[in-house]
């Protein structure tokens, strides 16, 4: 048996089922292993939100339990079912291949976010020069100390600003620019990790732009990026520890990039 066995569904309904695909303009990318003990918000207030705002909502369920609780939910308009947890990278690439939006928003399960803030992004992801990637935070990295130079939250600048890396838990992509320079998340990297800093160094290289853009209305709790005590990840079956996944996507990222 397959041990990635992908159950896509499309559904559609509501607003979507009166339009055609390339009228959709915006889709949203939820990766989904768990209701994020972690946070007061997961994915039920997620598409809570969501119900605020027009587009198709893509979830991409890691977990059994989840997929059978929520699979009928009325604002999912297309998923995918992993028997196992299948990891960021192949997550959101197996998104971002499901979505016809011009817009394709990536959204964690513990974020809340306001309809402002989904339209503001989608406003400078088009306006923005050379723009393929927008989020609300983002870092200049020191490659040489596989370290962030600056790390930018919100609230700690004005303007829009160019960055290596956009993070991961809250971005929007240029759909047609991103297929059209050919650009896809490393699964090397899996289950998770140094994605982000990879595809920034991927979009400089296609000649294009990552932006941190100022945008206020959302709020998201750290998983395991800001909580190290929860060091443990099951992915495809296989327990794995934190620090080790770190030690070895350093070594793999640098192989790439710097030799």
């Amino acid at each position: 048996m397959s041990i990635i066995n992908p159950e896509i569904h499309w559904k559609y309904n509501g607003e979507i089922g009166d339009r055609v695909a390339n009228d959709i303009k915006k889709s949203f990318i939820i990766p989904i292993l768990d209701f994020s003990p972690h946070s007061p918000y997961n994915i039920r207030t997620l598409l809570n939100d969501l119900d605020k705002t027009d587009g198709e909502v893509i979830c991409i369920f890691n977990s059994d339990s989840v997929f059978d609780e929520l699979k009928s939910h009325p604002r999912i308009d297309k998923f995918c079912y992993n028997n196992k947890n299948a990891g960021v990278s192949r997550s959101w690439n197996i998104g971002i291949n499901m979505a016809e939006g011009d817009a394709v928003f990536i959204l964690n399960s513990d974020l809340h976010i306001k309809s402002e803030t989904i339209d503001q992004m989608f406003a400078y992801l088009f306006q923005l020069e050379n723009a393929v990637i927008v989020g609300p935070q983002g870092s200049v990295i020191d490659f040489k100390t596989h370290k962030d130079r600056n790390y930018y939250v919100k609230g700690s600048f004005r303007e829009p600003m160019r960055v290596h890396a956009v993070s991961g838990f809250l971005f929007a992509i240029y759909r047609q620019r991103f297929i059209d320079n050919n650009l896809s998340f490393d699964v090397r990297y899996s289950p998770c990790f140094s994605e982000e800093w990879d595809m920034g160094l991927q979009v400089i290289k296609a000649g294009l732009a990552s932006y941190i853009v100022p945008v206020n209305g959302f709020a998201h709790e750290w998983g395991i990026s800001g909580h190290p005590e929860n060091d443990e990840i099951i992915y495809f079956g296989k327990r794995m520890n934190r620090d080790e996944i770190l030690v070895n996507n350093k070594k793999k990222f640098i192989e790439k990039w710097f030799k």
